[in-house]
């Protein structure tokens, strides 16, 4: 057989199974449903009717008005969050800002303070301590004394002159304790032998 004629046959085949299909696809038809009949309708049942259609619509509206409401409510609070979110976002992105002046508001607020608390120094400032002047109504006397050396009678001790001694109401304040110095391991080690 050839590849012509092997086609052929496929072919063929095909043509008759699609034959079979249109022949079971040619069923009765069915028959089509009888319409029923229109009801009566008396014109008090009409008018009941329209009225309770009336009524119906009028209570679907206002529930519809009713769901409306709340979907806009619903909406507005979720906007609502939304721009409290943004805000919050953007308070925290500007804070440091904020924060840079209000810590130049306490620097000015704390340099007006420390200038008024000096004024206030400097008006009760106490006056300076008064210094007693005392003075030498007397000369001291010399009293001379025997030369045992040529030395000492070379330079002969010469006569003071009268000084001013001043006092102090307040005695000086006492010499800062000397700085302890850091001992070096040799002598940390001397101290630990005697131990």
């Amino acid at each position: 057989m050839t590849d012509t004629e092997e086609k052929n046959e496929i072919f063929e085949e095909k043509v008759e199974k699609v034959e079979k299909v249109e022949e079971i696809a040619v069923v009765e038809p069915k028959p089509e449903k009888k319409k029923k009949a229109k009801r009566v309708i008396s014109e008090a049942e009409k008018e009941r009717l329209k009225a309770n259609l009336a009524k119906g619509r009028a209570t679907s509206l206002a529930n519809r008005k009713k769901k409306a409401q709340l979907r806009k409510i619903k909406k507005e609070e979720e906007s609502k969050a939304d721009d409290e979110k943004i805000f919050e976002a953007l308070q925290k992105k500007l804070k440091p800002k904020q924060l840079e002046g209000e810590n130049a508001r306490l620097k000015e607020e704390l340099e007006k303070l420390r200038n008024e608390m000096n004024i206030m120094k400097e008006s009760k400032a106490k006056p300076p301590p008064k210094q007693k002047l005392i003075q030498v109504l007397e000369t001291p006397q010399v009293i001379e004394r025997p030369v045992k050396d040529r030395r000492e009678a070379m330079n002969p001790v010469e006569e003071e002159e009268e000084e001013e001694v001043v006092e102090m109401d307040e005695p000086a304040p006492p010499p800062p304790p000397p700085a302890k110095k850091e001992m070096s391991k040799r002598d940390i080690m001397k101290m630990m032998r005697g131990l």
